[in-house]
């Protein structure tokens, strides 16, 4: 765990610090540039922060599952772009959803199965079709129910890795069939970097949901927790208009 300097709105304008869990290498995201911090995620929490009134501290940490960790023990206080479930409900609070989040299945360029171009594949029948081909996914992360019942079926066809480029890299060489990833860091990755002829997108979305900021307990205020979901109520347009960005670049 590393810990960033602490970033104010103004000096005398922050109600309090909130530490904010980060990844250094998750474009595009979150990535580290000299001491800065940039990304779609990072553009869009300083603007609710800044627009709430509160300063922010930078907590680096590896895996979703380690995050969740360091929030229950009080070191981390908020965490961007995560899904609700029930049981994440049990140790955090919250906010209203402010984006939403595409999980795509990705494979090999040069796998052309007939179901991997039907958008419109999901549930059980998709499962049906990964057959016991194994898959790659996000250390900590959730992918809807199906899923669930999918890796509880076949435990062998799941492997967990903490990085988006571990994952592709065990799809280019094919230790794995597939990999489940974040639309735009998929293609962040395919576009940028050595993948573009070993990878590509498919047409199935293996999760599709709304994405919220988990809050700590305790962290913020009833009126505090207030203020927060007013600011991504009052810049949902400028939210928007960031998130559309890099949808084009």
């Amino acid at each position: 765990m590393m810990i960033s300097a602490v970033f104010c709105t103004s000096v005398f304008a922050c109600d309090k610090t909130l530490k904010v869990s980060v990844s250094s290498d998750w474009p595009p995201y979150s990535s580290k540039h000299g001491n800065n911090y940039l990304g779609l995620e990072v553009q869009l929490i300083e603007l609710v922060l800044k627009d709430a009134g509160f300063c922010w501290q930078y907590v680096v940490l590896p895996s979703s599952s380690r995050t969740f960790k360091q929030l229950q023990e009080g070191k981390v206080d908020i965490i961007p772009a995560a899904s609700f479930t029930q049981q994440r409900r049990k140790y955090a609070e919250f906010s209203l959803p402010y984006r939403q989040k595409v999980m795509l299945l990705f494979t090999q360029t040069k796998i052309t199965l007939p179901f991997l171009d039907n958008p419109q594949l999901r549930g059980s029948l998709l499962y049906a079709n990964l057959r016991s081909n194994i898959v790659a996914v996000s250390r900590g992360s959730v992918y809807g129910q199906y899923f669930a019942n999918y890796r509880k079926n076949c435990p062998d066809c799941v492997i967990e890795t903490n990085l988006a480029r571990e994952r592709f890299n065990l799809v280019k060489r094919g230790r794995v069939e597939y990999a489940v990833e974040d639309n735009l860091t998929g293609a962040y990755l395919i576009q940028h970097e050595n993948f573009a002829q070993h990878i590509k997108p498919t047409s199935v979305s293996v999760y599709e949901n709304p994405v919220q900021y988990m809050v700590r307990p305790g962290s913020l205020t009833e009126k505090q927790l207030q203020k927060f979901n007013l600011a991504i109520i009052k810049n949902s347009d400028a939210i928007k208009q960031i998130i559309a960005d890099y949808h084009l670049k």
